[in-house]
């Protein structure tokens, strides 16, 4: 029996778990609509809320954390389960935790410096490999330095923050994923910030960046707000779509990334 740590709400209007695909197209919908979450109102979070409970109650993964098993607890189950499971690379489509949707400026409920914009947020994602799980942002020139004849390129550039978990599950609890955090990362991919001749020298890493139009000294690598590395929750998974919930019961949608269907952002 799959062992749940929070309480699932019931709902009146799930029947039989609803339609799957019925149910993950409404979620998609209110995802785009409203900007990952970041743009939500009160009854839209509500509304997907009611969707990704229904979505739980007809989960089709029975060990989706199999991966993050300690060897000596695997079983007949969990290794040859056939369902899916987290490992691979997501992409954030929905959530309604502030701690995400507070890096930007233009949604944030906390209160942020004011000013001018350093950096613009772009996509957010996970990268599951165990032991690992890697919670990606991407962050862009902003809008305003676009046009400016000084920047040494006119390919926007990308900076990735990458806030690396150590991640553990076990066959008595196989939804649950704990979190210890284990570090930081700081990456671009693009070739005129990765001379040989620089690699490893943070302040010409720097100095790279800052030719790019992306100004460093604006990203705090611990983040506006700490982020959360209890554990969460799997409600739902499959080949497509992930859902979880954390300990502080916010919700996370994310799609997987699938290079034959979207492209492999980072």
């Amino acid at each position: 029996t799959t062992t749940s740590l929070f309480e699932t709400p019931q709902s009146s209007d799930s029947k039989n778990g609803g339609d799957i695909d019925c149910l993950k197209g409404q979620l998609m919908d209110i995802a785009d609509r409203t900007n990952r979450g970041f743009f939500a109102s009160d009854q839209d979070r509500k509304r997907a809320k009611e969707i990704i409970y229904q979505l739980a109650r007809c989960n089709p993964s029975r060990c989706p954390a199999r991966d993050y098993y300690e060897k000596d607890t695997r079983t007949d189950e969990s290794d040859n389960g056939g369902d899916a499971t987290i490992s691979g690379k997501w992409t954030l489509i929905y959530t309604d935790a502030p701690d995400i949707t507070s890096l930007d400026p233009a949604t944030s409920r906390i209160p942020l410096p004011q000013g001018v914009s350093w950096t613009k947020l772009g996509r957010i994602g996970q990268e599951c490999k165990a032991p690992y799980i890697k919670n990606v942002i991407e962050w862009l020139r902003p809008d305003w330095a676009s046009n400016d004849e000084r920047l040494s390129s006119n390919t926007p550039p990308r900076i990735f923050q990458k806030v690396v978990t150590s991640a553990s599950a076990t066959p008595s609890k196989p939804l649950l994923v704990d979190l210890k955090l284990a570090g930081f990362e700081l990456e671009s991919d693009n070739n005129t910030m990765d001379d040989d001749s620089d690699q490893g020298k943070e302040d010409n890493f720097l100095q790279r960046i800052q030719k790019q139009g992306l100004f460093f000294p604006t990203l705090d690598i611990k983040g506006p707000v700490p982020l959360p590395f209890g554990q969460f929750e799997i409600l739902f998974l499959d080949d497509e779509l992930r859902v979880i919930r954390t300990s502080q019961n916010y919700l996370a949608a994310n799609i997987r990334i699938m290079p034959q269907l979207h492209e492999e952002w980072f």
